[in-house]
């Protein structure tokens, strides 16, 4: 739906009540000049006066009646809007067959509320668009609390596992502890700043995975088969929605590495074509493993799952390949 502002409403609701009375006036004054005082019955049933009615009928039932309470009270308008209607189509018919017969001047009763019924939606669209507007705006704001509650669905889990890996390291007096803290406080900014806002440059994005990545380098060793390929023509201050890819890598690190370390491999390539971001992990598989045996697509690809459908309904795709030695994901998503 178009977004338009306060003001722009309005502006637009002066214009066409303005323009609407304006118009009507205008006809029935031009309808007087010619009519008056040579033919009055003719007059009393032109174009000009019935749509003089239908509109005034329409401005009072918006504007008064519905602000009124109590049953009799809104049967009383209708009966005091009917009744000029209604002697308006018995005069009409007169004035055209020299006699009223009630078919007949019911037949031109109800073509004169339909044009009054005409006239009150159109005055009731053009009145209430600031309602529609409003409407949409909650409507976005709504979307962007679900997208958020998501998002912040996911960062106890990465900081769990972050100070489980950091606890690890610890145990062991891992020389690089220190490295890994200050990696990880960065990250932590990360989360802080940025993810709150609905979308954040790419670069920070995959800051953020580099970042990730240099972590779980320290805690399985340099000689740890982690590849990330980015491909050189990326255009890295295209827009996207922050803590979006992580869950990828993370859930590759997971089911690859944290399961057995011996001979796993993690590989992630980054390419951008025509605004489609493809974000492509692979990660190892071993057999006879237990998480062969249970759901691999957890919470955190439920959950990314959820916020593609809620932020990019009609552009993302996300595929997954699980086979004996290789588990897939790739992700599609048109960037702005």
């Amino acid at each position: 739906m178009l977004q338009l502002s306060l003001k722009t409403i309005r502006k637009i609701k002066i214009i066409f009540n303005v323009t609407l009375i304006s118009i009507v006036v205008f006809r029935l004054g031009r309808s007087a000049y010619f009519l008056i005082p040579d033919d009055w019955l003719f007059f009393w049933t032109s174009d000009a006066v019935e749509n003089l009615l239908f509109a005034l009928s329409a401005y009072v039932l918006y504007y008064y009646g519905l602000k009124l309470h109590g049953i009799w009270k809104k049967i009383g308008l209708a009966i005091a809007l009917i009744i000029p209607l209604f002697l308006l189509a018995g005069l009409k018919d007169y004035r055209i067959h020299d006699v009223v017969v009630f078919e007949q001047s019911f037949e031109y009763f109800t073509s004169f509320l339909g044009h009054a019924l005409l006239y009150y939606l159109l005055i009731y669209f053009v009145n209430r668009l600031e309602f529609f507007s409003r409407y949409q705006q909650l409507e976005d704001e709504l979307s962007q609390a679900k997208a958020q509650l998501l998002r912040n669905q996911l960062h106890p889990h990465f900081l769990f596992n972050a100070f489980n890996s950091l606890y690890s390291l610890s145990l062991k007096n891992h020389p690089d502890t220190s490295e890994y803290i200050l990696k990880l406080s960065s990250m932590m900014r990360y989360l802080t700043d940025e993810t709150h806002h609905n979308k954040i440059q790419l670069r920070k994005e995959l800051d953020f995975i580099q970042k990730y990545i240099a972590i779980e380098e320290i805690r399985f060793g340099k000689d740890a088969r982690i590849k990330l390929s980015i491909d050189d023509s990326l255009d890295h201050e295209k827009w996207i929605e922050p803590f979006l890819l992580i869950v990828l890598v993370e859930n590759a690190f997971k089911h690859g590495f944290y399961t057995n370390s011996k001979g796993a491999f993690v590989n992630i390539a980054v390419t951008i074509e025509h605004n489609e971001l493809l974000f492509i992990v692979e990660n190892s598989v071993f057999k006879k493993q237990h998480f062969q045996e249970s759901n691999r697509e957890g919470k955190g690809l439920e959950n990314l799952k959820q916020r593609l459908a809620l932020l990019y309904p009609k552009s993302s795709s996300l595929e997954v390949i699980n086979n004996e030695e290789v588990y897939s994901a790739k992700l599609k998503v048109t960037l702005t």
